[in-house]
């Protein structure tokens, strides 16, 4: 296993296990997205490799940019300005809007692998919760007819059954109204992005109380293509 792929494990497996606390503890329904961003960056840190910073904004954003990434993956030096790997976590509880949902999930998965890095060069979209909530966003039909598109959309993309599996979202589909993929994302960096949207997965866990599961943790490599070449 690369390293990459056990950095990802180490993610998964440990989020996973938080999870399992927190329902053992009565407290599923606490855990949340600053919960788990504040896990994932204590796993990061106990790895002793690299030091996480949250809530940062990559040098190339530019200095007047407001927008930011979960926790970037930078050196254990103080001084260190080089980024290794950028994070994005969402932890949906127990009421959402899926549509809405589904759409800031696939925006972090783009702004993710926006973030130049070197090294590792991870591009990680973790995404975790209860078996229910995740129920809802992937696999509960809808009526609707382009609810239940937007759910084909995003299943493509984030393939959940097979490690090393590569899902993926076209141009035509990632930058329509629906999705707005780079909405996100600082303006200048949205030039010349006309390929695709892809997401491997790395890893996945689940927590479990006797037989019954109660959640799911999955970590996704997010990369573009830079599409056609101009003729």
């Amino acid at each position: 296993m690369n390293h990459r792929s056990q950095f990802a494990n180490d993610l998964a497996f440990g989020l996973s296990g938080w999870l399992q606390l927190q329902v053992a503890q009565k407290l599923g329904d606490l855990s949340g997205e600053d919960s788990a961003r504040l896990v994932a960056a204590q796993i990061v840190n106990a790895q002793g490799q690299f030091r996480p910073e949250i809530s940062q904004a990559p040098a190339n954003w530019g200095s007047d940019s407001k927008k930011r990434v979960d926790i970037a993956l930078k050196a254990r030096s103080e001084n260190a300005s080089t980024w290794y790997g950028a994070i994005e976590i969402k932890w949906p509880g127990r009421a959402f809007d899926v549509a809405q949902t589904r759409t800031q999930i696939v925006q972090d998965a783009m702004r993710v692998a926006l973030v130049p890095t070197n090294g590792t060069n991870a591009h990680f979209l973790v995404l975790g919760g209860s078996s229910e909530s995740l129920y809802r966003l992937f696999d509960k039909p809808h009526k609707k007819k382009e609810l239940e598109a937007g759910r084909s959309d995003f299943s493509n993309l984030l393939v959940r059954n097979k490690i090393d599996e590569t899902g993926e979202m076209p141009y035509d589909i990632w930058s329509s109204t629906t999705w707005c993929a780079a909405d996100r994302v600082p303006v200048a960096m949205r030039s010349n992005i006309k390929g695709k949207l892809t997401a491997t997965l790395l890893a996945a866990a689940q927590a479990s109380i006797g037989n019954k599961v109660e959640g799911h943790v999955f970590v996704w490599q997010c990369n573009r293509t830079r599409g056609p070449k101009a003729s």
